[in-house]
């Protein structure tokens, strides 16, 4: 159990960091602009994703920011529609992440 609880302010920290990042890269598709090309921001996400290589969330994250640039730049979604699937699919994965820090408190408390 010792482990475990030295383990919970790096958990703690990478939450807090991955929601911060999260809520940073949505801006990505939440503003009117198409950051689709912006080269700063894919640099953002590359590196995010190069710092977090083991990471599911943020790969499919990333993953599914480079279908939703494809099909807004086929003009097979909108960008408006793109931004609500990103921010769907980032939402769902911050819940996530905090209840399973809710679950690991409430483990630990046994």
């Amino acid at each position: 159990m010792k482990g475990v609880r030295s383990m919970m302010p790096m958990n703690k920290m990478m939450f807090l960091s991955l929601f911060l990042i999260f809520a940073i890269f949505s801006v990505s598709f939440a503003e009117s602009k198409n950051y689709c090309h912006d080269k700063e921001s894919w640099k953002e996400w590359d590196a995010l994703v190069e710092k977090n290589p083991n990471d599911s969330e943020v790969q499919a994250l990333h993953a599914l920011r480079i279908g939703l640039c494809v099909k807004v730049d086929r003009g097979e979604i909108t960008l408006e529609k793109a931004t609500e699937i990103f921010e769907s699919a980032r939402e769902a994965i911050v819940e996530k992440r905090k209840l399973d820090e809710k679950r690991e408190k409430d483990r630990q408390k046994l």
